[in-house]
């Protein structure tokens, strides 16, 4: 019957992987891993059949892959992959805090080998969701890695099919059909590799990303890279192309954090005066931190209060029309008004 599991290696050199581009100094330490599984909800019952991995070291890109021939030698398998694991100064995944190690966590345990968790665990979905939820609608791997890698693959099995091509292939012990689930396997664990290259770069380099992308999300991504000018530059982008006032509104406030923190006064009253100007109850809200600039930060009252007394009369109309955010901003504009109004009042004593 042969061996209970197999490992398959395909060796690459870095060139015919990454072509004229290097990849990243921090990928000599990764282990990239993607599993097949009989399931794709998880859970106890669920093993992983085919667990892929690849690294990088010196010129060479190796991919290997552990196919569990019987369900008897699942063990045997992840004695074998133990030691991947546990070497591994890095692990990046897809959708792996979720889906993949909790899998092998499970099945580790209930072979009598608990195994810890990585110390670095880098699950490369978050970064997907936040750059491309929004202007694609999903952020499924081979999704991404067509739109943002400009990698198309041709004739790959559907996630869907998988589980059941193993079951079948189990009953009949044909391993021909699984030829497409390994294919399918070795490209998603080379497509991290890429993804995470281009990611360092759009989110660490300042390069930008293909469109379409969230330009939001590429922002939010550089302020955790604490990549304060790219992270502006990416954020007031996407307040040239957003046009729902509650995301412009979001957008904003991130903006105005950054500025802020880097005491950019003039460029805060500039955001507030006119990038974000708008109608309605976002313009008051604009007025309303125009006059927190004013009177905070530039010690000038009188211009905090025509700012209020601007945002005053634009509420009164909303109120009559029966804007359901009105009376709240009445409430805090009523407030406001009254600490300029008593600053103001002090000046103008202490002037005399």
């Amino acid at each position: 019957m042969g061996p209970a599991f197999e490992i398959r290696r395909n060796v690459r050199s870095v060139r015919e992987v990454f072509g004229r581009e290097r990849p990243h100094p921090s990928d000599a330490g990764a282990l990239f891993l993607d599993t097949e599984t009989t399931g794709l909800a998880g859970g106890t019952g669920t093993t992983p059949f085919l667990i892929g991995l690849a690294t990088v070291d010196g010129n060479a890109v190796t991919v290997e892959q552990y196919f569990l021939r019987r369900l008897s030698g699942e063990a045997e398998m992840l004695e074998a992959l133990r030691d991947r694991l546990i070497e591994a100064e890095t692990l990046v995944t897809f959708n792996g805090r979720r889906f993949d190690w909790p899998i092998l966590e499970a099945r580790f345990i209930m072979s009598r080998m608990p195994l810890d968790p990585p110390a670095d665990h880098a699950d490369l979905i978050s970064t997907a969701r936040r750059l491309w939820y929004r202007p694609l609608g999903t952020y499924r791997l081979t999704v991404i890695e067509r739109h943002a890698l400009g990698i198309d693959r041709v004739e790959d099995v559907d996630s869907a099919e998988i589980p059941g091509m193993y079951v079948e292939y189990l009953r009949t012990g044909d391993a021909g059909p699984l030829e497409p689930v390994f294919a399918h396997n070795r490209q998603d664990v080379l497509c991290l590799l890429h993804l995470r290259r281009r990611v360092r770069r759009w989110i660490e380099g300042g390069e930008d990303p293909p469109p379409p992308v969230d330009w939001e999300g590429l922002g939010v991504l550089r302020l955790k890279a604490d990549y304060e000018a790219g992270a502006l530059g990416a954020l007031r982008r996407a307040l040239t192309v957003e046009d729902d006032p509650a995301v412009r509104w979001r957008v904003a406030t991130r903006i105005a954090r950054v500025l802020r923190r880097s005491a950019r006064w003039d460029e805060l009253l500039a955001l507030w005066e006119s990038e974000v100007g708008g109608r309605g109850t976002w313009r008051v809200r604009a007025l309303i931190e125009t006059a927190k600039v004013y009177q905070h930060r530039l010690r000038q009252p009188k211009q905090a209060l025509g700012a209020l007394e601007e945002a005053s009369g634009l509420l009164e109309w909303l109120l009559l029309a029966g804007d359901s955010l009105a009376p709240m901003l009445d409430e805090q504009l009523r407030a406001r008004m009254a600490r300029v109004c008593k600053i103001w009042r002090s000046k103008r004593i202490l002037t005399r």
